[in-house]
C-alpha cells in the first residue's frame, strides 16, 4: 500500500517529510523489509514461536501470582 502525503497550504517542506516520516516509522516498513531479505529456516521460525510461548507462560504466571497474593 503506497504512502501519500498531500501537502497542505501552509506546510513546509520539513513539516510534509516529518509526516512521511512518522507513517512510514508506524507502518514498520523497515522491519519488514529486514525480515523480507533474510532467509530464516523453518526450524530457525518454530524456534521463535516456541520462544515466544514460553516468554507469554511465564507473563501469565507472573501475573497470576500477584492476583493470588493481593
Amino acid at each position: 500500500m503506497p504512502i501519500v502525503i498531500k501537502k497542505k497550504k501552509g506546510d513546509s517542506k520539513n513539516d510534509v517529510i516529518g509526516k512521511f516520516r512518522k507513517i512510514f516509522l508506524e507502518e514498520e516498513i523497515i522491519e519488514e523489509v529486514k525480515k523480507r531479505l533474510v532467509y530464516n529456516k523453518p526450524s530457525m521460525k518454530r524456534y521463535a514461536r516456541k520462544k515466544i510461548n514460553i516468554w507469554r507462560k511465564k507473563c501469565r504466571r507472573r501475573s497470576k501470582k500477584r492476583r493470588t497474593n493481593d
